[in-house]
C-alpha cells in the first residue's frame, strides 16, 4: 500500500495552513467575545468567514476529484480578496489572511496535488 495511499506533502501543508487560518479565526472570535462582548466577537469573526470555509473544504482533502481541490483554491482566492481591508484596518487576520491564501493556492497548483486529487484510473 505505502505511498500510494499516503497524503502528498504539499497537500498536507496546505491542509495545515487552512486548518490553523480557521483555528486562528476560532481563538480571535472566543478571546474577542470573552474580553470584549458578543457585538466584538461578531464583528472580529466577519473577516475570517472565507477562512472558516476555506477551513472546512481542508478537511475534505481526502476526498477524490478536482473539484475539492478546485473549490479550495477559489475560496481561498475569495479569502485573499475579503481579508485585505483587514490590513489597512488593523484588525485580525491582517496580512496572515492574504499570505496563507497564496501560499494554499501555490500549493495545490503544484502537480502533486493534481496527482493526489485525480488518481490514475484502474484500468
Amino acid at each position: 500500500m505505502g505511498d500510494r495511499y499516503r497524503m502528498p506533502r504539499v497537500v498536507r501543508a496546505a491542509q495545515v495552513l487552512a486548518l490553523g487560518l480557521a483555528g486562528l479565526g476560532v481563538i480571535c472570535a472566543a478571546s474577542s467575545g470573552w474580553l470584549l462582548g458578543g457585538r466584538a466577537a461578531v464583528e472580529t469573526a466577519v473577516p475570517f468567514i472565507p477562512g472558516f470555509l476555506l477551513g472546512l473544504i481542508a478537511l475534505t482533502f481526502n476526498s477524490e476529484g478536482q473539484s475539492v481541490r478546485i473549490g479550495a483554491i477559489l475560496v481561498a482566492v475569495m479569502n485573499m480578496l475579503w481579508t485585505v481591508p483587514s490590513i489597512t484596518d488593523g484588525r485580525p487576520p491582517g496580512p496572515l489572511g492574504p499570505l496563507v491564501s497564496l501560499a494554499v493556492i501555490v500549493l495545490l497548483f503544484r502537480r502533486e496535488s493534481r496527482d493526489w486529487f485525480e488518481p490514475p484510473a484502474w484500468w
